[in-house]
């Protein structure tokens, strides 16, 4: 198994903004809007031609804002 993690930044509507394999892109693009959501999902791409969902889609919305403010009051 080649286990990839998918990043998604979806906007208040529900709609998505940004999706990619980068966790720095994706902090970027989630730190853009004051109501955009991180989701993170796990995918099987040991065949490029047909990518395996190992994990649905987990909100990690919470856990990264309370990083961000976690690194802010460290400083």
């Amino acid at each position: 198994m080649k286990a990839v993690n998918f990043w998604e930044v979806v906007d208040y509507r529900g709609d998505s903004v940004w999706g990619g394999e980068s966790a720095l892109q994706a902090i970027e693009w989630f730190r853009r809007g004051l109501d955009n959501k991180l989701f993170v999902s796990v995918w099987d791409e040991q065949d490029p031609e047909e990518p395996r969902l190992v994990t649905d889609k987990i909100e990690v919305t919470k856990l990264v804002l309370a990083t961000i403010m976690d690194e802010k009051d460290r400083k």
